[in-house]
């Protein structure tokens, strides 16, 4: 394969399927002349990734090079204090090579199994090209719209408010070719922005994880049942299936923050407690989805909780992954009431929100620190101290036994008894950090994960709102005024979001600890229960 050599520094962002390159470093060429002036590449730790063709050239190892690639000395560390050549246009337009190859029902993404799972496939992989393509502009087109009634684009190529076509579809260049075939809506309900209710709620089950293995058992995995009240069809799906599933939702909606799955690796979990862990977070998962007013109706999450057939799912998942109305360009698919937004009561509501979502993550990290140290407290030291207790008892009988009188004999067995219910009520403290606690840690989980994704979405709402009033003053009375229209519905959505959020985190934290609550209560009862009776043997 032929190689090149990087000429200037290129840093990657974060989940973009760019890959971050040094000056003088050699990379093999996978793929070149991807459209938006990129290529695909793999360098010298096997890391593969899309990076700038101008920012390479051609490169013919000789047998006088003796410096490793990677590390390569070249002098052209001297470009670093000239003009970078112009960097391409949203990498995330181009689905790297990985993406567009094995398309089987079961295999689409990797053979390796889910106890080693890879990285997850990134935007770039799931964005539809065509959506994308729309952004691109040279510096030159910049400057021509200069002084004219056309809109300047951001510098900055690479930032999510131009790579998810929010940009776009604020300056109204959001450019698609298919009918929309998703609609959602935003209503005001008693003067409250809200995402239309849902018409018919429906949940699912997450349920029957099995270990399954295919290349004549070269390779195993875990495949979990899903069961929709909505159809009553079971399906099955493996982790990796949730995880692209889980792109998909994240590179469309890009206003709404996608529930967290469950870690790729647990440290110090067996694999029966990884897969139960699994299960109950890819619960709270769907439960989350289905609950959602947009996601619940969301055409892959409908194909991925009822598609059966092998030659239905790889057309779904191919609609699915061409889908034009993602990013920015979804908001083409939302109805908003006539009514024209205030700026200033949207910028209070987003900051308060802001504010709140700070809080409350600061909070919830609090109290999963403490539940982990309760945790481990009560399956530690709380439960061994029970036991020693038992064993002290059990001491205190024997020590009775060569007594043979009926009270000796009544005390013997009182004591042996105590030693067996202090033996037990050890291992019923270490149980309930597990039924009791650990789904209190499950869902802060949920939540934090929720939330982290939040201030990038308010970041890019906010982008937009400054592309707007820095654009306003230029445009014509009619270019302004569908200016705002698409404003108002980015910022309807945003609030309608806001709201949901708002609510679902009350309704969690009421049902999670109100749980815990009742458990702890029956677990001390259960405690003081044994203890009473055995009081009673020494009456």
């Amino acid at each position: 394969m032929a190689q090149v050599r990087a000429e200037y520094d290129f840093e990657a962002q974060p989940n973009s399927g760019e890959m971050t390159i040094a000056a003088g470093e050699i990379l093999t060429v996978i793929r070149e002349n991807i459209d938006g002036g990129w290529m695909e590449g793999r360098n010298v730790r096997g890391s593969v990734g899309l990076f700038p063709e101008t920012y390479v050239t051609p490169y013919q190892a000789s047998p006088s090079d003796n410096v490793p690639p990677a590390y390569s000395t070249s002098s052209s560390h001297h470009h670093q204090a000239t003009s970078l050549p112009e960097v391409p246009r949203a990498s995330a337009a181009y689905p790297t090579a990985a993406a567009s190859q094995n398309d089987d029902f079961d295999d689409e993404w990797t053979d390796e199994d889910d106890e080693q799972e890879p990285s997850r496939p990134t935007v770039a992989s799931s964005l539809a090209s065509n959506s994308r393509r729309d952004l691109s502009r040279s510096h030159s087109e910049h400057g021509a719209d200069r002084g004219s009634s056309k809109v300047n684009k951001n510098i900055n190529r690479f930032s999510n408010f131009v790579k998810s076509g929010v940009e776009a579809y604020v300056i109204g260049e959001s450019k698609t070719s298919s009918p929309i075939s998703e609609r959602h809506e935003v209503i005001m309900n008693n003067g409250i922005i809200q995402w239309k209710p849902i018409q018919q709620y429906y949940h699912c089950v997450v349920d029957k994880p099995k270990k399954e293995s295919k290349l004549k058992g070269l390779k195993s995995f875990i495949a979990y049942s899903i069961t929709s009240s909505l159809t009553n069809i079971q399906v099955s799906r493996r982790y990796k299936h949730f995880d692209w599933l889980h792109e998909q939702l994240s590179a469309k909606y890009i206003f709404i923050p996608i529930p967290p799955l469950p870690e790729k690796q647990v440290a110090g979990r067996y694999e029966e407690d990884l897969i139960d862990h699994r299960k109950h977070i890819l619960q709270l998962w769907v439960n989350k989805i289905c609950r959602h007013p947009v996601l619940s109706q969301s055409e892959v999450w409908l194909h991925f909780i009822s598609c059966t057939d092998e030659k239905d799912w790889k057309s779904g998942k191919r609609r699915a992954e061409k889908d034009e109305y993602i990013g920015g360009s979804f908001l083409n698919c939302i109805q908003v009431p006539q009514q024209q937004l205030e700026p200033n009561s949207v910028d209070l509501q987003v900051e308060r929100f802001q504010r709140s979502v700070k809080t409350s993550e600061e909070a919830m990290r609090v109290m999963q620190e403490r539940m982990n140290m309760f945790q481990k407290v009560f399956a530690g030291p709380v439960k061994q101290n029970w036991q020693k207790m038992g064993s002290a008892f059990k001491t205190l009988q024997q020590s009775f036994e060569i007594d043979e009188t009926v009270a000796s004999r009544r005390l013997t067995d009182a004591l042996a008894h105590t030693a067996s219910e202090y033996h037990e009520i050890g291992q019923v403290f270490d149980a309930h950090t597990k039924n009791d606690m650990e789904p209190v840690l499950e869902n802060l989980y949920s939540y934090k994960g929720t939330v982290q994704n939040v201030p990038d979405i308010l970041h890019v709402h906010k982008q937009a709102l400054q592309k707007y009033r820095d654009s306003e003053g230029r445009l014509s009375a009619v270019e302004a005024e569908k200016m705002r229209q698409r404003m108002d519905t980015m910022s309807y959505a945003v609030i309608a979001e806001i709201q949901h959020q708002t609510a679902e985190k009350v309704e969690d934290l009421k049902s999670t600890m109100g749980t815990y609550l009742k458990r702890q209560a029956a677990f001390y009862q259960d405690v003081a229960s044994k203890l009473s009776s055995l009081s009673a043997r020494y009456d």
